[in-house]
């Protein structure tokens, strides 16, 4: 028959071929196959390039994570598997409502378990207090911060707290580089004054705050170069007295009139005005005379 003729008629180079080619997949099938045991036991190939960066660089990845994404990380191999713990602390938490999902934040029940696992130090601590119950966090809050996982804060965002809440976080954050408030309402009384040795960068979106509020607030700001107003839910004037600012931006789309007055501030190298709807809303005085670099207004 004609196979029977095809495989007796074979000769020794093409039995070779074959047999190399055999041997060929089988090693290849091993290779695929001791890789992907490789991956499940955790050892990193050659070919996960992230895994090979150095701790350094890893940390600061994580860091970057939202707070479930980040404390997910261990998981992924043995290599990432002490990267969490050693890793600044991006700590995201919130509190919504019954049946609100909170996204990749995390629950106020959840964060004393978080910072007891987590040694230190935090880059960012975010706390949306929207919804029920979170009028008596601010005692808790205060704890939080005092603990060694967020000693060394350095970025602070709070949102939607109330006037202890927002004071106890204040008072406790001291080592700050960067703060954000926004939609919260400051105490009428802030005793003893603030202090933020560290604090650079100040953004204030829609508050409610006194005169005397806000100048012990900047009063407390000893490093203060950057700091961004919008929406104000204040008095009719805002002073600024600052030996160290060189940036302002406000905002006033409100049709309340508001007063800025520019007291002292020697450094101050630009002021930007942005979506003031009506001339007559917005009033700037400037007390002290200053070298301007930059003075816009949209």
């Amino acid at each position: 028959p004609p196979s029977r003729f095809r495989l007796a008629c074979r000769s020794p180079a093409m039995e070779k071929e074959e047999t190399a080619g055999t041997a060929a997949a089988a090693e290849s099938h091993g290779s695929a196959a001791k890789r992907a045991r490789s991956v499940d036991c955790g050892v990193t190939t050659a070919d996960d390039f992230i895994s090979r960066l150095p701790d350094a660089i890893l940390g600061t990845i994580i860091s970057l994570l939202p707070t479930k994404d980040g404390g997910r990380t261990p998981v992924l191999s043995h290599r990432w598997r002490h990267l969490w713990h050693s890793a600044p602390l991006n700590l995201e938490v919130s509190t919504r409502p019954r049946g609100v999902p909170t996204s990749s934040r995390v629950p106020p029940s959840a964060v004393s378990e978080i910072i007891s696992k987590h040694p230190g130090p935090a880059r960012r601590f975010y706390f949306l207090c929207r919804g029920a119950g979170a009028g008596g966090l601010h005692a808790q809050a205060a704890s939080w911060l005092h603990s060694p996982a967020l000693a060394h804060l350095e970025e602070l965002h709070i949102s939607n707290a109330n006037p202890p809440l927002l004071e106890s976080v204040l008072r406790s954050a001291s080592t700050i580089l960067a703060a954000k408030i926004d939609h919260c309402k400051f105490p009428f009384e802030i005793v003893p004054p603030m202090n933020f040795r560290n604090l650079n960068k100040l953004t204030l979106f829609n508050i409610s705050i006194s005169e005397e509020v806000f100048h012990r607030l900047l009063s407390g700001c000893h490093a203060l170069e950057s700091l961004y107003m919008a929406d104000f839910r204040a008095p009719g004037r805002l002073r600024v007295i600052s030996p160290t600012i060189r940036s302002i931006i406000f905002r006033h789309s409100s049709s309340k009139k508001v007063e800025l007055v520019i007291e002292d501030a020697p450094c101050l190298l630009r002021l930007l005005l942005t979506d003031c709807n009506r001339d007559d809303c917005v009033t700037i005085r400037v007390l002290r005379r200053l070298i301007w670099r930059y003075w816009a207004l949209s």
